[in-house]
């Protein structure tokens, strides 16, 4: 139901004077009903921006320590002593004397 050119007048007075006297509450009156935050986030495109956004950082993340990896080693060598690297170590024994020497 639409109102009169004289409700309507009213009201806009109205409107003006509560904005006059209480601007904090007029602005918060002015956005009531609007959407916020959590409900843009709720829609599909914020999903879908939001999934390719957390894709891209953990590509991010992940190229940088794939990059940083060759420099790895150097840094645990200055400070300590090189590291086996196997656990297996080759043995050398000594040649055994048998006794049995040819003699030319």
């Amino acid at each position: 139901m639409a109102l009169s050119m004289d409700e309507q007048r009213i009201l806009d007075a109205m409107e003006r004077k509560l904005a006059d006297d209480d601007p904090l509450l007029a602005s918060r009156l002015s956005s009531f009903g609007r959407p916020g935050v959590a409900a843009i986030m709720r829609s599909r495109r914020a999903r879908i921006v939001l999934s390719f956004l957390a894709l891209i950082a953990i590509a991010a993340v992940s190229l940088a320590v794939y990059a940083l990896t060759p420099f790895r080693t150097s840094f645990e060598t200055k400070g300590s002593p090189p590291r086996p690297t196997s656990s297996h170590q080759p043995v050398k024994r000594a040649a055994r004397n048998t006794g049995t020497a040819s003699t030319p």
